[in-house]
């Protein structure tokens, strides 16, 4: 085969039918000079060219091929060889069990999602208050590493709940699992809200009452109070906030003012002193913590 035979085939073996017209009139040095450069880029760019890429297989044992691909269950890239490129938003393997049918972690994510009244003030399979960041766009918008920090780092207002590493880990699977079936169709850009000490409204009912021991984190008045000792009362008049009233029973208005005339009426335990409102004082507070 002459040399010019040898161009014909390599340029046309690399998706150039026309080397002739891509290259007129040079000589077979730069020809060549062209070649090696050529030669050198496919060289560098990895085995997806010189050696046929076989994606996420060329570096990791795969699993469960019968199920789904790779990318079904961790996303990622797995067209390039490149890490950075392919494991873009990768979900790592403890956080992609929700990707498998009847995953024990995604049923004992939702368990405590219920326990730990998540729903106060996160909505999550299309159920819960809307007080604080939606958790159904999470599938989309965050990573699971950020929605594990969230739960062991909570922000101002949300509770901590020391879970141990399995139970954060079974938590955001179930996060997962909700927000990928349910994620609505337009997502917002996320809201930063910050809450100043200084310029709380130090008149209103809640924060001289209640806010020494207890938070509560409201739609139209914001996050109120600054105590730890006393449980978190966000959305304690919804259906997602505990039921531990009396015998199993909810919180309401009335259920409220019985407990705030004397706590140890309602739980003989109860370590909370009685709280003496006027009329007018118990109607303001309710309509905050209603709100």
């Amino acid at each position: 085969m002459d040399q010019h035979r040898y161009f014909d085939h390599f340029f046309r073996d690399i998706g150039i039918n026309n080397h002739r017209h891509v290259f007129p009139g040079t000589k077979l040095g730069l020809r060549l000079a062209i070649l090696i450069l050529l030669l050198g880029l496919l060289w560098s760019t990895g085995p997806y060219f010189y050696k046929g890429h076989k994606g996420c297989s060329d570096c990791h044992v795969p699993h469960y091929e019968t199920e789904a691909s790779c990318v079904d269950c961790h996303r990622g890239d797995h067209r390039t060889d490149r890490p950075q490129i392919a494991h873009y938003r990768l979900i790592r393997g403890e956080y992609a069990c929700f990707t498998l049918v009847d995953s024990l972690a995604v049923k004992d994510g939702c368990r405590l999602i219920s326990t730990s009244g998540c729903r106060r003030c996160h909505r999550t399979g299309r159920k819960g208050n809307g007080f604080a960041t939606d958790l159904d766009t999470s599938f989309e918008q965050t990573l699971p590493e950020a929605l594990a920090d969230a739960i062991v780092n909570p922000a101002i207002f949300m509770p901590v709940f020391y879970f141990q590493e399995a139970a954060v880990t079974h938590l955001v699977n179930a996060i997962l699992k909700s927000s990928a079936m349910y994620s609505p169709a337009s997502i917002e850009d996320g809201r930063i809200i910050y809450f100043e000490k200084d310029k709380e409204d130090i008149h209103n009912i809640f924060t001289n009452q209640c806010g020494p021991c207890h938070r509560i984190l409201t739609e139209q008045f914001g996050g109120l109070g600054r105590g730890i000792v006393g449980p978190n009362l966000s959305g304690i008049f919804s259906p997602y906030y505990f039921k531990n009233f009396k015998a199993g029973k909810s919180w309401n208005p009335d259920r409220l003012e019985q407990w705030l005339k004397n706590p140890r009426d309602i739980r003989s335990n109860a370590r909370m002193q009685p709280i003496k409102l006027k009329e007018d004082e118990l109607k303001r507070l309710i309509h905050i913590m209603n709100s």
